[in-house]
């Protein structure tokens, strides 16, 4: 599932795919960091 955040330096909106979890429940793990497709910046998961 795609979950989208915003680029802590440019706004820009970015997509971070979610792998599912578990069986029973919709239950997603994140990356911990990931890079901005506009301006390369590496950007940390929020927690919610």
């Amino acid at each position: 599932m795609d979950f989208e955040f915003e680029c802590w330096r440019c706004g820009a909106d970015c997509v971070v795919y979610g792998k599912p979890v578990g069986f029973w429940e919709e239950r997603f793990r994140l990356p911990d960091e990931w890079d901005c497709w506009n301006c390369g910046a590496t950007n940390i998961t929020p927690d919610d």
